[in-house]
């Protein structure tokens, strides 16, 4: 289940890094932060897929994806 959440949350860094990116190059400046998030999203994502005893497949991502969500709801339930 860690792995769930290493995967979705290092997808989460990377997608939310391009608007920042573009933002940035948009300004002439440069993209520090979205760097910095495409780096640590990206290692927690092939951390996720190295650390996955089975590993994962495209398939297999919004299955967990899923879970981490249901998880957060739960959480939030209690």
């Amino acid at each position: 289940m860690v792995t769930d959440f290493l995967l979705v949350l290092g997808a989460a860094l990377c997608v939310l890094a391009v608007p920042n990116a573009v933002s940035a190059y948009s300004e002439a400046r440069a993209p520090r932060f979205a760097t910095g998030m495409v780096i640590v999203g990206g290692s927690m994502f092939v951390a996720a897929l190295v650390l996955h005893p089975e590993g994962y497949a495209i398939a297999d991502i919004p299955a967990a994806l899923l879970r981490v969500m249901a998880q957060i709801r739960l959480f939030f339930e209690n």
